[in-house]
């Protein structure tokens, strides 16, 4: 007999978000930090921002307002957000990767290039015996966009050095050759990408 608590807990979630206005209460909520949601329109809401979830794949986020009403967005409820915690800035945009809606963070952009980077503290949900339980582990991962090129494109550790050249080969192949080797590894990516920008402010345009 199939196990249906997996569809019963992912339906849950995604009529807790989609319904949030119904169900927003004032709830007690720890590590909320101050910031503000892009709404899709290009408004600024602001108020405090929590916990970033991953179920399914798929991004959400706590937001409490300034009157204390909680809402949970899925990526494609805002354009992103922004908080500031005791360390740093952070800013986040909602993207599309072909499979997944992610909340991915900005670390870089400039003549049509963008850098981002999958958020680094989320609670991602996996099922174990048919129990969504809470998880978390440490992955790094990086999303390059160019504009009007589609998605964002995924790069990780095992596919950056095929995937980058293959982008940048036709505009900078000087840079591409320096692609895998010392200071131009996996870690070295946002290093990368502003040589790759640089190279391109004497353009009007990316053409791959």
């Amino acid at each position: 007999k199939m196990n249906k608590w997996p569809a019963i807990i992912g339906l849950v979630f995604s009529l807790n978000i989609l319904h949030q206005n119904i169900y927003a209460k004032y709830w007690p909520i720890d590590g909320l930090y101050p910031g503000f949601v892009l709404t899709l329109s290009g408004y600024q809401l602001t108020g405090q921002i929590g916990e970033i979830m991953e179920i399914n794949g798929n991004h959400s986020v706590i937001f409490m307002n300034d009157f204390g009403t909680v809402y949970n967005y899925h990526p494609r409820m805002i354009g992103g957000f922004f908080f500031k915690n005791e360390a740093k800035a952070y800013f986040y945009e909602s993207k599309f990767d072909g499979k997944y809606w992610l909340f991915l963070q900005l670390l870089f952009r400039e003549k049509g290039v963008s850098l981002y980077q999958v958020p680094e503290i989320r609670t991602q949900w996996i099922y174990e015996n048919g129990i969504a339980k809470p998880f978390s582990y440490p992955v790094l991962a990086f999303f390059l966009d160019f504009s009007n090129a589609g998605n964002p494109i995924k790069l990780t550790r095992s596919t950056y050095k095929k995937k980058l050249i293959q982008l940048i080969k036709k505009r900078s192949p000087g840079l591409a050759a320096k692609i895998g080797k010392t200071g131009y590894k996996f870690h070295n990516l946002p290093e990368i990408v502003k040589e790759f920008s640089q190279s391109l402010l004497d353009k009007e345009k990316i053409i791959l």
